[in-house]
């Protein structure tokens, strides 16, 4: 129990998406050579955004700030309302596997998000895959943060794959799949 209560704690400190009006801050004009998320291709119609690897980086670091704030609202508010959200708790050689709703992911990460943490969330090991109509894009990365279970520390480390995909013109989150180890002790 412990074990899958820790899991779905790390859940929520693993988490990175983004703060308050992050989408229109990184739209922009193709004749901006700034680093957004996306940009209108100039032989295109005004609707047709790409997303750029400069902006997913950004956007990164950005969710990265509202994980170690511990916003749930920041984290949902780009992830698309029909995403796929998968979480593997690896527990020695098994594995349990959740399938979550947007709303389900909503109450695990309010309950991960309460838990005693040092706040200092980071990801390492980012690749960032643009499909070649640069309208989707697959980010994977490992985390790690610093968690204080009853008087007790311990590093949570999980692996993450994001897929933003342009909805409506705003890059949004399709889907998540998060893997952590159980309770190695």
């Amino acid at each position: 129990m412990i074990t899958l209560a820790l899991g779905l704690l790390a859940i929520g400190g693993y988490v990175i998406f983004n703060g308050p009006g992050l989408p229109t801050t990184f739209l922009a004009p193709h004749s901006q050579r700034t680093a957004s998320l996306t940009e209108h291709q100039s032989n295109s119609r005004p609707g047709d955004m790409r997303l750029t690897r400069e902006g997913i980086d950004r956007l990164l670091g950005v969710l990265d700030e509202a994980v170690r704030r511990k916003d749930v609202e920041g984290v949902l508010r780009h992830i698309s309302y029909d995403a796929t959200i998968t979480i593997h708790l690896k527990q020695g050689p098994q594995q349990q596997t959740a399938l979550l709703t947007r709303d389900d992911y909503r109450k695990t990460l309010a309950m991960a998000f309460a838990f005693p943490s040092d706040h200092d969330f980071t990801r390492t090991n980012t690749s960032v895959s643009l499909a070649a109509d640069e309208r989707s894009a697959k980010v994977s990365f490992k985390s790690i943060e610093t968690l204080r279970p009853a008087n007790h520390e311990f590093k949570a480390e999980g692996e993450e794959t994001l897929v933003f995909t342009i909805r409506d013109g705003k890059p949004m989150i399709t889907s998540v799949e998060q893997t952590f180890p159980g309770d190695s002790t």
